[in-house]
């Protein structure tokens, strides 16, 4: 599947993603404290099983088991790194051959898997020990695990921290033209774990060339609904919402999430005027919970959406966007002296200037410097000025925003928004 077929099946109406799958397996019998994909490949039958009931409840697009199955989480349940693109396979077939089947039995209905990339539990740098580059060859074990199955698409989702979601989108691109839906997990404060905005997470992604953007678990559709809204005349590419069947309650000892499956699709239904395409339904929920909504979609006119071409002249760092109507004059901040950046930053922030202008015209066209303790420093969009040779496409990639780029050049990489440097 490319992009623009999943973009013209969007126009046309909501498409249904699947629901839990973690906690159905629980119920289903698999013990705690099991490596669950392990699990999964002993007992398939019982992942098949589930994924055939949501296909059948309307889902066009279910997820493969492979949240989890990347290297870091595997080795703690002592399954060597070697075998991790063997498992992703495996795991994968599993929900292909599930796909197959529904497809064989009902050739009209078109429905696809999704490639699942999740959280690594690891900190990148200054926060832990992990470099980036070190991140994106993680994820691509998994991608070109999952490729060799036979996934449509990918999905990166329940994701805490925006520059691990960029790690884990540029694996999936530097392997395949697959289509990419992003969606992150934000806290009470509508912030991710790592403190990034949503604004933030959609302008960076969307940027990035994500085919889809939204946010997953974390509360009920209520909540979810009033961070996504905001998006809507924003977001250049459709939006997706996979929400919690309500907050979790301890019941007796077990977490139990309070949403039937009518009140869950009741609450969901508000999403499809509001111009969300991609919907369905994350802990708590079952496929009970995605045929109930499935009667609301079909009961609802899908209205058109007309979305921005591109996003513009927005530019974010993770904590903070803004619109550069008039990029100058800002704070320069003279890379010449690498190591003293962030307190220049901190310096210039004084006077609360919406973005920073890093000049990089002392650096050589070969160097690699690191950006990662000035981004933790600052909240502040950047702008790049003076970058030459490959410099500017180093910065870019490393940088976990939509940065500017005052630059001649026709073209930019990475979505940065290029500001002519002619006249300036």
């Amino acid at each position: 599947m490319k992009k623009q077929d999943l973009w013209q099946l969007l126009e046309q109406n909501a498409l249904l993603l699947d629901g839990a799958t973690g906690t159905r397996l629980q119920q289903a019998g698999m013990p705690t404290g099991v490596c669950p994909e392990t699990w999964v490949l002993e007992h398939p039958d019982v992942l098949t099983s589930l994924q055939l009931s949501y296909l059948n409840a309307g889902s066009s697009i279910v997820y493969a088991f492979t949240f989890g199955a990347n290297r870091t989480k595997l080795t703690r349940h002592q399954v060597p790194p070697s075998q991790t693109e063997a498992i992703n396979r495996q795991l994968a077939l599993i929900s292909i051959a599930a796909r197959d089947a529904f497809r064989k039995a009902h050739p009209e209905r078109m429905v696809q898997v999704a490639g699942d990339l999740a959280p690594t539990g690891l900190f990148l740098k200054p926060a832990g020990d992990l470099d980036f580059e070190d991140l994106v060859a993680i994820y691509r074990e998994q991608v070109r695990g999952q490729l060799a199955a036979g996934v449509d698409l990918f999905v990166v989702e329940t994701m805490m921290d925006l520059a691990q979601t960029r790690a884990a989108v540029l694996a999936v691109q530097a392997e395949c033209q697959h289509p990419v839906l992003a969606s992150m997990t934000v806290a009470e404060n509508g912030r991710t774990l790592s403190g990034d905005t949503v604004q933030a997470c959609m302008l960076t992604l969307a940027s990035l060339g994500v085919a889809a953007f939204g946010l997953n678990c974390s509360f009920g559709p209520e909540k979810m609904l009033e961070l996504m809204r905001p998006l809507g005349e924003l977001s250049p590419v459709p939006l997706l919402l996979k929400p919690n069947a309500g907050l979790p309650q301890l019941i007796n000892g077990r977490t139990e999430f309070p949403m039937g499956p009518e009140d869950f699709a009741a609450a969901m239904a508000a999403a499809i005027p509001g111009g969300i395409r991609l919907l369905g339904g994350c802990c708590g929920t079952g496929p009970r919970h995605i045929a109930a909504l499935n009667r609301k979609r079909s009961a609802q006119h899908a209205p058109a959406i007309a979305h921005p071409s591109d996003c513009g002249n927005w530019i974010c760092a993770t904590r903070s966007c803004v619109q550069l109507d008039n990029p100058s004059p800002l704070p320069v901040l003279k890379a010449d002296d690498w190591d003293s950046l962030p307190d220049q930053a901190m310096d210039a922030q004084d006077d609360e200037p919406p973005a920073l202008v890093l000049d990089c015209s002392g650096l050589a066209p070969d160097a690699r410097p690191d950006l990662s303790d000035l981004q933790a420093m600052s909240p502040l969009p950047l702008v790049f000025s003076g970058c030459r040779g490959d410099l500017l496409s180093h910065l870019l990639r490393q940088y976990h925003g939509r940065a500017a780029v005052w630059t001649d050049e026709p073209h930019v990489p990475y979505g940065a928004l290029r500001l002519p440097a002619t006249g300036r």
